[in-house]
């Protein structure tokens, strides 16, 4: 596995058509656009593709902070889950993270999401807080 950092508008279409229900139930936002991905792109908030054999299998973002704690993202495509490729994937997020002056790591996941929480506390990760989150339609 291999990661490059996205940069085109296929990369951009491909990292949006990763958010939607059919292809991970616990992604947030439920949708985004090319577009959307494109602007949330910046200095301190970068967006990679994880690719095996040069075809992407999913994507992490790393946002970064002057505090040198940088908050991740992580999502798997669907069809590559379960492949050990989530684990590959931790190592190379530390390993850039380390790479760009990094010196904590941070993430949120639903607390469902048992395959999720399994590999992040396999990759050493602590529980250090319990979010609630809630809704109201307008």
């Amino acid at each position: 596995m291999e990661i490059r950092w996205a940069k085109t508008n296929k990369d951009f279409t491909y990292v949006a058509s990763l958010f939607n229900l059919k292809n991970n139930r616990y992604v947030w936002p439920k949708t985004q656009t090319a577009k959307q991905v494109k602007q949330n792109c910046s200095h301190t908030r970068r967006y990679y593709l994880l690719l095996v054999d040069k075809k992407p299998v999913g994507w992490f973002n790393i946002r970064l902070s002057d505090s040198k704690e940088a908050t991740i993202g992580m999502i798997i495509n669907r069809p590559h889950q379960g492949k050990g490729f989530g684990k590959q994937a931790m190592g190379l997020i530390k390993k850039e993270a380390k790479r760009l002056g990094m010196k904590k790591l941070r993430l949120e996941v639903f607390v469902d999401n048992k395959p999720a929480v399994n590999l992040y506390k396999k990759s050493g990760f602590k529980t250090t807080a319990k979010v609630l989150v809630m809704e109201f339609k307008l």
